[in-house]
């Protein structure tokens, strides 16, 4: 599974000595979603598979009405969100490399240098075999299949080590509880918010991390693979949390104090004499890092071609898509390029966090960062009335306070002085990091999930409320709320005047001239012709649109086939949807300007039965004057 990576394989272990059963919320939250939302991810694959997404950042571009704004902020988002998670992983290699290095007296480790060899051999590994084809929807069945053996690697070599610590160092499973009990992970005591936040974050970043969608929804090829998803891969994780609080117990009890537990897995097997054992779990903590380091740096160099390199170069093109130089190239070049930047964040914030942090709690920095998609995500699969402002806003505030309270604190006091820490910026208290609006005395992972996350959805729902959203957003919404009416539906583009020859010289700038006059000659056949060029229908540029988006992202696709056309995209249905929505829109407007008519009428005549009382009341006090003047007179007189 690529879910589970270093920090399951070596920081489960580390986790437990510190945390004790702590641990088990990073397991326990993908099953939850494994075993209780089973029904989101299946509608999570329809649309991705209808609507041709190449990652989480296209998929919400798609739903908001194809911005690339919100694609380039999930973008960003993500990339940053990920970089600690890279950055555990190359931390995890370095320290088992420095193991083995330690045990040969003649060896010259260096950390920094391992850094940077097994992130460039990553990279190149990535640019080989996730770079070769240009279309990010097509499956890579190659990757997928090495990942599965790598999963299946790293389970051997846990199953492995835990039954030698089981069986092999202690006597049997009555022993070892024995030994766990007597060492300090036998005084769990539960923090409730501690553990009902983690548990909630590691169910939001298996839906959200670019890795997960990447072979959940665009790696999946048939949606009932997720009924044996939902009983293996919860199986899974149970085998792989069957023996960490055995080897966390024997590890405390074997190895010298001060003795990093993130490496108990490696340390253990070594410090007993089984080096092969200790080779064997070497190799699962090497699969468990590099497949996930792998298939991130892919998602990513996706994401940031397709949303921020291919948008800004399309820009500059102004003569259009038909004239423009080769897309391919420039695509395959800037994923190749986003792959090493990707590796190269990686090494920078190990740099800046010095190496020495927990594995568990760098993973933890990087769940709260992903998480942030989460608001916007489930808003576009379930809400019609979610906008694209909407969720701009609720990212960019959850990510600024992500950022904040945890990304830059994380990093140490190289990034932010303790000054700032302790008093806040500028001595402004309610703004400390880790003491926002001066709530004190949470933890920090909960401190900065009640503020990010809240307010986060909370400016998501109220901005959408707030905003009407455009017909391409409404639109989308309809294709994607009701996915499963739309699927089959034909949904084409109108006022067309494209001329087939265009969208073949485009089409070739991005696919290829090859796989460009494949897909034409297979389009007319479908149309009946005898030529290669197939009548540009509203039907066949939504199939074209669909195919292109693959390569070059939706709302990217969906830009340049609108240069040529200069139509919208449509369906009867959604049509129909909108309809709807605009007779009900209408509808209510009438009720307000009747209500406002009625409104003013009554205001109407307040104001005259105002007017009529201001004047009985000037009548009055004149009376009341006239008469007591003729009063005083006689009385004078007299």
């Amino acid at each position: 599974s690529i879910y589970c990576t270093a920090w399951t394989f070596y920081g489960a272990v580390g986790y437990a000595v510190r945390s004790g059963l702590e641990f088990v919320t990073i397991y326990l939250g993908p099953t939850l979603v494994m075993l209780g939302w089973w029904w989101g991810l299946r509608k999570l694959v329809r649309i991705g598979r209808s609507q041709r997404v190449t990652s989480v950042a296209d998929l919400l571009s798609s739903r908001y009405g194809k911005s690339n704004t919100l694609a380039i902020g999930v973008t960003i988002l993500a990339v940053i969100g990920v970089t600690p998670y890279i950055a555990l992983q190359l931390q995890s290699i370095t320290l088992s490399f420095s193991i083995f290095a330690e045990a040969d007296p003649d060896s010259a480790f260096n950390a920094g240098a391992s850094v940077i060899w097994v992130a460039s051999g990553l990279a190149v590994f990535a640019i080989l075999f996730g770079t070769r084809n240009l279309d990010a929807n097509e499956r890579h069945h190659g990757v997928v299949t090495a990942i599965a053996l790598e999963a299946v690697v790293k389970l051997v070599a846990l199953l492995a080590v835990g039954v030698f610590v089981v069986w092999g160092l202690s006597g049997g499973v009555t022993d070892t509880l024995a030994r766990i009990d007597a060492s300090p992970i036998g005084d769990w005591q539960v923090d409730r918010a501690r553990w009902a936040t983690i548990t909630f974050l590691a169910a939001a970043a298996f839906v959200c991390l670019p890795r997960m969608f990447q072979v959940m929804v665009v790696e999946n090829d048939d949606e009932r693979h997720l009924r044996t998803a939902a009983w293996a891969f919860p199986l899974y994780l149970l085998l792989m949390s069957l023996f960490v609080v055995p080897i966390a117990a024997v590890g405390l009890d074997l190895l010298p104090e001060g003795s990093n537990p993130d490496l108990f897995v490696l340390t253990v097997p070594l410090a007993t004499g089984r080096e092969g054992l200790a080779m064997l779990s070497f190799i699962g903590g090497f699969s468990s890092a590099t497949s996930m380091v792998i298939v991130a740096a892919m998602a990513l160099s996706t994401m940031v071609s397709n949303h921020i390199v291919m948008p800004i170069w399309f820009s500059y093109r102004a003569q259009g898509a038909a004239q423009s130089g080769d897309v391919r190239n420039v695509v395959l070049l800037a994923r190749r390029v986003s792959i090493g930047g990707v590796m190269a964040l990686g090494c920078i914030y190990y740099k800046l966090s010095g190496g020495g942090t927990a594995l568990a709690a760098i993973g933890l920095i990087a769940f709260v960062g992903i998480a942030q998609i989460l608001p916007a995500l489930i808003g576009g699969l379930f809400w019609r009335g979610a906008t694209r402002i909407g969720a701009l806003t609720g990212l960019s505030i959850g990510f600024a306070i992500w950022v904040w309270s945890m990304l830059l604190p994380g990093l140490g006091g190289g990034v932010l002085p303790p000054s700032v820490m302790a008093a806040g910026p500028f001595g402004i208290a309610w703004l400390r990091p880790q003491a926002l609006f001066g709530i004190e005395g949470l933890d920090p992972i909960v401190h900065s999930v009640l503020w990010s996350f809240s307010l986060n959805a909370l400016a998501f729902v109220a901005v959408s409320l707030l905003t009407l959203p455009n017909a391409v957003e409404r639109l989308q919404a309809a294709q994607f709320v009701n996915v499963y009416d739309h699927s089959a539906g034909p949904r084409g583009w109108t006022g067309s005047v494209a001329q087939s020859e265009d969208l073949m010289v485009m089409t070739q700038r991005i696919l290829g001239s090859e796989d460009a006059q494949a897909l034409f000659q297979r389009e007319a056949q479908l149309q009946g012709g005898r030529g290669h060029l197939p009548e540009p229908t509203p039907e066949f540029l939504e199939r074209l649109e669909r195919q292109l988006a693959g390569s070059v992202g939706a709302a990217t696709a969906h830009a340049m086939i609108g240069q040529i056309v200069g139509g919208s995209s449509v369906s009867v249905q959604d049509l129909l949807a909108v309809a709807d929505e605009s007779a009900q829109m209408l509808e209510y407007s009438s009720r307000l300007e009747a209500q406002s008519a009625e409104l003013s009428r009554t205001a109407r005549k307040l104001q005259e039965a105002n007017e009529k009382l201001t004047q009985i009341s000037a009548q009055k006090d004149s009376f009341l004057s006239q008469v007591s003047h003729e009063l005083r007179t006689p009385m004078t007189s007299i």
